[in-house]
């Protein structure tokens, strides 16, 4: 079995899908790394550094908290661009067109 055009085509979208995840990964664990101990102590466990539930964040994470929201906007707004994509490279399987 030969693999068509279509294969890179969706090799395309698992990487973009991939590479942000792994981008945001490591956004957030340098962010991670150049907090207080006291500050870091407050975080959930890696991969995920889940803020606490407090209102008022401490002063220290605040700066994090804006770095991670943005970091997430990125992160949707590559996988929303990759799941249109996808939806497009689906479109020309269908159509019988290819690449």
């Amino acid at each position: 079995m030969q693999m068509g055009p279509e294969f890179s085509l969706l090799a395309v979208f698992f990487f973009v899908i991939i590479a942000s995840a792994n981008w945001r990964r490591r956004r957030i664990r340098r962010a991670v790394r150049d907090l207080a101990t006291r500050d870091r102590r407050l975080l959930g466990p890696d991969p995920f550094y889940v803020l606490p539930e407090d209102d008022p964040l401490p002063e220290g994470l605040q700066a994090f908290a804006a770095l991670q929201a943005r970091v997430d906007r990125i992160v949707h707004v590559l996988w929303g661009a990759g799941f249109v994509y996808l939806a497009f490279v689906v479109f020309l399987i269908l159509r019988g067109g290819g690449a």
